[in-house]
């Protein structure tokens, strides 16, 4: 992996890479150019899920892009089968959580 020298711009190399965490690196650059000389360290952080994997790990918690929730979700609602069910009772209705009860009538 190459970064910039944040000093001089000329490319910078890895000298030593580290695993800090399952999502997370810490990276020591050196700077190309011997004029310069700078020597710096960058994490590097998973921070979301593009493609979900094929044997996740269930200790990983990563965000998924909002494309594969909607892709997913999509995904699901066409695999599900239909059910025969019919509601017993007509006219009930889930209201607001948080909306004011209804007058007792």
């Amino acid at each position: 992996m190459r970064m910039m020298c944040p000093h001089c711009k000329q490319n910078a190399y890895t000298r030593h890479s580290g695993q800090l965490t399952t999502t997370s690196r810490e990276t020591i650059f050196y700077c190309r150019n011997y004029e310069c000389g700078h020597v710096f360290s960058a994490v590097t952080e998973i921070n979301r899920t593009i493609s979900p994997s094929a044997t996740p790990d269930p200790t990983v918690v990563l965000p998924m892009s909002s494309h594969i929730k909607r892709a997913l979700l999509q995904q699901q609602l066409q695999s599900m089968p239909s059910a025969d069910y019919q509601p017993r009772h007509g006219g009930f209705v889930t209201g607001d959580l948080f909306a004011a009860m209804p007058a007792a009538g």
